[in-house]
């Protein structure tokens, strides 16, 4: 059965001299395989650098039933997000932002459409983001709450009340500044550490 839906590419491995392997999210947050035959040869089906991971795409896909990769036929690239790629520490902060999501999600989970729209949200937010280490707390923490494994602390408030599009209007924030450089290096290693459980299970 041939399929039409929207993903976001999580990663993308050569699989052959010209086939490649590709993980992506849905917009109800499940992680689903393909297999683009020849994606690294044809320009007509895959050109323009669609299949690359970030990218918001339409996929043309045969659907191979749960637990079996499913075979790619079209790609449509709907917004590249290429602000991104204009600065490494923005494309380095997308990279880890789509390592989370690809380790904590998974094949036949239909009910993490939040998901989903913490990494679509986080993408547009980088492009714009005039402080990446803010946004790089701010994403932590709503990924760590989303995933039930935060301890709320009261330093934390305004970047669990504020919007991860909204990050920018807390760059002026002296106090929260302070607190995130203190606190950075724990909440990235807490983040690592519960990747490493979230794979185990």
């Amino acid at each position: 059965m041939e399929v039409k839906e929207r993903f976001i590419i999580l990663r993308a491995m050569k699989y052959s001299e010209a086939d490649l392997i590709l993980h992506a999210i849905s917009p109800v947050g499940e992680k689903l395989s393909f297999l683009a035959r020849g994606a690294l040869r044809s320009k007509k089906r895959f050109g323009g650098g669609v299949l690359e991971p970030s990218h918001f795409v339409q996929f043309t896909y045969r659907q191979a039933g749960e637990g079996k990769i499913n075979t790619l036929n079209e790609a449509t690239l709907l917004n590249d997000f290429k602000k991104i790629r204009q600065d490494y520490d923005h494309l380095e902060f997308a990279l880890q932002v789509l390592e989370c999501i690809s380790r904590v999600s998974q094949e036949g989970d239909k009910n993490s459409e939040a998901l989903f729209n913490l990494l679509g949200n986080t993408l547009k937010a980088i492009e714009t983001a005039q402080d990446v280490i803010l946004l790089k707390m701010h994403f932590y923490l709503k990924f760590l709450m989303q995933q039930g494994v935060l301890t709320p602390e009261a330093w934390m408030a305004p970047l669990l009340r504020t919007n991860i599009m909204e990050s920018n209007t807390l760059v002026g924030d002296k106090a929260l500044k302070k607190d995130i450089a203190l606190h950075l290096s724990m909440i990235e290693s807490a983040t690592q550490q519960y990747l490493k459980t979230a794979e185990n299970h």
